[in-house]
């Protein structure tokens, strides 16, 4: 079965194997309102050999305030018209989004045709309900749904966001630079966190909301005063989009681990904040948990640093621009001096022969 998401962060929702309705509700910002009574119908195509044991159900969600109480708003939750949840108080007192994991049976799904899965606000509710995404996916292809709804996420990577500063102490907001940024590290993923510096010693670092709709942060400038910051989305595109080139870096990468330096695939990133000095510095975690930071050289056109992929080692991480790569004569990665294309590429093979010999004689030992 194909995973089925729908990420109700924008006004028309975005969608993966499965097409929305809704009565009562309305977008708000980054998310769906519901009034009491009010039906979300999420409809998906489950194939004709159906789903094996059970589909996972994930709704994001959070029930806003009664003032300074928690509010009042029960989820109702059916499949094909039969209940799963009933009643639900969703904790948390309206400060979050709450995150519900439910288990929809097998023999509840009807194989080959068009289901409905159907979230409803209590008629009593004295509050909103508030939906932000609702996920779905066999319960053996664990966060298939998720992956699907990042991947969706990157085809509009081009974030433009109107930021504000406020100085230590005072009350008032003021305008700053615009940001414009992408970041394509070849994850799959939108940045959950950003830090830069640049050859000035102005500095930022930031954090970005799940539905990428504000960030907030500090910054300094290049006369060392630190600022809160924040954003506020403004614009959201595809890439390149209308990003100035200029702005664009990117760059051939390398990971580095067991000794040697192996392939990594490309790192491209855009970032416009308003700096008129080249970038010495960035950092960031994506919304899979994947991190990397990197310095780069004086004229840009290399860097050094690290990377760290979700549930995975340390690693570490160089680069060289895209630009520049085939200007320059090819060198050994090892330091023992400079050879052909050629003769690289049999020196990597025969080392990865070498790796694994060993491995299958440590195999075989093992075994006596």
């Amino acid at each position: 079965m194909q995973p089925v998401f729908v990420d109700f962060s924008t006004a028309v929702p975005r969608t993966g194997n499965a097409v929305v309705t809704a009565e009562r509700a309305d977008f708000a910002r980054d998310h769906l309102a519901l009034d009491a009574g009010a039906t979300v119908t999420v409809e998906f195509h489950v194939p004709p050999e159906g789903v094996t044991d059970e589909l996972t159900v994930k709704i994001r969600a959070l029930v806003s305030k009664l003032g300074p109480r928690p509010g009042f708003a029960p989820l109702h939750v059916a499949v094909n018209s039969r209940a799963i949840v009933g009643d639900h108080r969703i904790p948390g007192g309206g400060d979050l989004p709450q995150q519900l994991v439910l288990a929809v049976p097998a023999d509840l799904l009807v194989p080959g045709a068009t289901n409905t899965l159907t979230l409803r606000s209590s008629a009593d509710a004295r509050s909103r309900l508030w939906l932000y995404r609702v996920l779905a996916e066999p319960v053996w292809d664990r966060d298939q749904a998720e992956r699907a709804w990042l991947a969706d996420s990157t085809g509009r990577s081009l974030l433009t966001y109107r930021t504000d500063r406020r100085a230590p102490g005072a009350q008032a907001w003021e305008p700053a630079a615009p940001w414009r940024l992408h970041l394509d590290s070849g994850e799959g993923a939108m940045p959950a966190r950003l830090d830069w510096r640049v050859r000035s010693g102005a500095e930022a670092s930031v954090v970005f909301a799940l539905e990428l709709t504000t960030f907030h942060g500090h910054a300094r400038d290049a006369d060392g005063h630190w600022y809160e910051l924040r954003g506020t989305l403004t614009d959201r595109q595809s890439f390149p989009g209308d990003a100035d080139p200029a702005a664009t870096r990117t760059f051939s990468t390398e990971a580095g681990w067991g000794g040697r330096w192996h392939p990594g695939g490309p790192l491209t990133f855009h970032l416009a904040v308003g700096e008129d000095t080249p970038f010495d510095r960035l950092a960031w975690t994506d919304q899979r948990a994947c991190s990397a930071s990197i310095g780069l050289t004086e004229d840009g056109s290399s860097f050094l640093g690290w990377s760290q992929r979700v549930d995975e080692g340390a690693v570490g991480y160089r680069g060289e621009s895209a630009e520049t790569e085939g200007e320059t004569e090819t060198e050994d990665r090892q330091g023992t001096g400079s050879l052909s294309p050629e003769l690289d590429q049999l020196g990597r093979a025969l080392t990865d022969l070498a790796d694994a010999a060993a491995k299958s004689l440590g195999s075989f030992l093992r075994r006596l």
